[in-house]
């Protein structure tokens, strides 16, 4: 628990700890039984253990609270008051000096109670109207000193006194009656002001205070006000010299809540930084829209906002996680914090000094969250960057092949067939019988050949019949090219984009030629299948199977243009149950986005 402390400071708090637990074991020995009620009997030594526990209460409370929070004086304020407290009773009776200190400790206690109470749990007030009070009431004491100066002990005990005799007053320098009673009523006067004075502070604090800080100071300064309203009574009993014995009670039961309510804070801020981990976990799952409403909560703070820069500079432009455009500063009263990358996190100015840990890790929560957010964008544009990039080097390569089938056709397949039509003229101009006509015959055979296989080839670039007439118009004059038994099952109400039929007959073309050289003798089965905007391909044969596409290329070829056409192929090929190639593509695809 002390691990947030400094040395010099961890040796204060063990010093505090040890001092609180010597004085409270100390009471029942030494304390003077001269506390008395409205009809004049002692208190008892049970009433004293109860006041005795009470006071270390307040003690524990405020060395938590100084373990907790290093940098706040609130701690170290309640433990100061206790050990001004437990001092006040230390053997009244027996030296004037005790005596005058147990009644100038009270003053005292009362003033360091306001000071922790104004400036918890920051450590320091936070207005200038709570500075100029805790200066004023710094000057209660001397007020006390001079009344202490000008009245002998018999005024300032007499109780004491008449029970066990009137030690020398050190502070008396001149006694006055008239100089007494002037300084106790200005004590009175100072006191009611004062109290009156702490609760109108107290209330315009609580006025100011965001949700996050009311969930961890509220119950304090509603348990601090208590005592406060006790004290004002008994100021006002004792001037009418009314009974006022109950009050010494009540003022006892009220004061010690207050550290009770600052555990009770100090629980409050424990349970929301746990809430910060709930929050990860609910935004690792949720839109990132949430992350505003989720640090909001956390924090209390309904001003939260995220800025995310779309440019650099004086003009910046801001927007928030959804996109919706951001003023920085949104609001005069509003702190920024840079929560990195620029990201600004817009936020009520005390939400970063109430509870600076909760603070931190919802920082840190934020940013972690638009790290992933961040992180996932660009994984997506990267992707789809690729995707972009690998459909572009099909469409390059399926122009290509356009190209070069109208040249074949265009060019070299039209200069062959002027040739075939010469060479048909020659020979209808020899006699059959002329050793020229062998030759001339056997040129135009091998001419006819070449020409064959010079369109099969312009085909297998892309069939001019799959841009004029569709996938399955093609498919089925695949068919009869090919030297397999084959069933073409399945219908196309409507023709799918030109790279999704590209890449779909070359599918059927790449499955029946791997049948046609690895199981000439199978059945194979071709299925064109379109539903919901989705084209299945499906080639399945009885043959030995045992296909694997890793092993060639003709295979990682047609897959690389299935996923560059926003499809998958799926190849199933079990040795000795045949082979399955299927793939899935969209009818329709719209063109890839691309990262900005």
């Amino acid at each position: 628990m002390l691990s947030r402390l400094a040395p010099s400071a961890r040796a204060a708090w063990i010093t505090g700890a040890a001092a609180t637990i010597a004085l409270a074991a100390a009471q029942p020995v030494t304390f003077h039984l001269d506390l008395y009620g409205a009809d004049n009997r002692p208190v008892t030594v049970t009433s004293l253990t109860v006041i005795t526990a009470g006071r270390t209460v307040v003690a524990v409370g405020g060395l938590v609270a100084w373990a907790r929070r290093p940098d706040s004086a609130t701690g170290p304020l309640l433990v100061v008051w206790t050990l001004v407290s437990l001092s006040a009773g230390l053997g009244l009776h027996a030296s004037g000096a005790l005596l005058v200190w147990s009644y100038l400790s009270g003053v005292i206690s009362r003033v360091v109670y306001a000071y922790a109470l104004l400036t918890y749990p920051d450590g320091r007030p936070e207005t200038v109207g709570e500075r100029r009070y805790l200066r004023a009431v710094a000057a209660i004491p001397l007020l006390w000193l001079g009344y202490a100066a000008v009245t002998p002990s018999a005024g300032i005990d007499a109780v004491t006194c008449r029970r066990a005799g009137c030690p020398a007053n050190p502070l008396l320098l001149h006694e006055s009656a008239t100089a007494s009673r002037a300084f106790w009523a200005a004590q009175f006067v100072a006191a009611l002001t004062g109290a009156v004075w702490l609760l109108v502070l107290l209330f315009r604090r609580y006025r100011r205070m965001s949700a996050s800080r009311r969930r961890a100071s509220a119950p304090v300064l509603w348990a601090a006000a208590a005592p406060v309203v006790v004290f004002m009574t008994g100021v006002l009993l004792d001037t009418w010299k009314a009974p006022t014995g109950w009050l010494y009670w009540a003022d006892h039961l009220t004061i010690y809540t207050v550290p009770l309510a600052m555990i009770v804070g100090l629980l409050a801020s424990r349970l929301a930084r746990a809430d910060v981990a709930a929050l990860l976990v609910r935004l690792r799952s949720a839109p990132v829209d949430d992350l505003r409403p989720g640090l909001a909560q956390l924090l209390g703070d309904s001003d939260v906002q995220i800025a995310i820069p779309l440019s650099a500079g004086d003009d910046a432009r801001f927007v928030d996680p959804a996109g919706r455009p951001v003023t920085v500063p949104a609001a005069p009263g509003l702190a920024r914090t840079d929560i990195g990358g620029g990201v600004l996190l817009l936020h009520h100015p005390t939400t970063r000094t109430e509870d600076p840990a909760l603070f931190d890790a919802a920082v840190a929560a934020a940013r972690l969250t638009l790290d992933n957010v961040r992180l996932a964008a660009q994984v997506r544009a990267q992707l789809a960057e690729v995707d972009a990039s690998r459909e572009r080097l099909v469409r390059a390569g399926d122009e290509e092949r356009r190209r070069l089938e109208r040249d074949l056709h265009d060019g070299a397949q039209q200069r062959l067939i002027g040739l075939g039509m010469a060479l048909r003229s020659a020979r209808d101009a020899v006699e059959d019988t002329s050793p020229a006509a062998a030759l001339l015959d056997d040129a135009t055979d091998q001419l006819r050949q070449s020409l064959t296989e010079l369109r099969d080839l312009a085909r297998g670039l892309r069939p001019a019949l799959l841009a004029e007439r569709g996938l399955a118009t093609a498919v089925q004059t695949l068919l009869l090219t090919v030297p397999v038994r084959v069933t073409l099952t399945g219908d196309l109400p409507d023709r799918p984009d030109p790279a999704t039929e590209t890449a779909a007959f070359f599918v059927v073309a790449e499955a029946l030629q791997n049948i046609t050289r690895h199981a000439p003798d199978a059945h194979a089965t071709v299925t064109l299948h379109a539903a919901a905007g989705r084209l299945t391909v499906t080639v399945t044969d009885d043959g030995p199977g045992g296909a694997d596409p890793r092993r060639g290329t003709g295979l990682r070829g047609i897959a690389d243009r299935v996923a560059a056409a926003g499809g998958h192929l799926d190849v199933t090929s079990v040795p000795g149950q045949g082979t399955t190639i299927s793939a899935d593509l969209p009818m329709h695809r719209h063109d890839p986005v691309t990262a900005p």
